[in-house]
């Protein structure tokens, strides 16, 4: 099912998810990524705008975007 959800990283980045068929689209900040893993592109996207923005820590990054792919990909749909 498409969809498309907001919410705010740890940081406070804008995160930004779409659903698209397979297809994971995830834009944070200034970076995009893709993937039929949420988790995966999740992942990607953070970290990339982190080396983009220079963030230096990734602290609770990996159990927030745990508990945000199971909250998105359980929501309603």
């Amino acid at each position: 099912m498409d969809g498309e959800w907001h919410t705010y990283g740890p940081d406070g980045r804008e995160v930004l998810v779409r659903r698209r068929g397979e297809l994971w689209l995830v834009r944070c900040g200034q970076s995009d990524a893709h993937s039929k893993n949420l988790e995966v592109a999740l992942t990607q996207a953070i970290r990339a705008d982190a080396d983009v923005v220079g963030h230096a820590q990734m602290v609770g990054h990996a159990n927030w975007i745990r508990i945000a792919a199971d909250t998105i990909d359980d929501g309603p749909s």
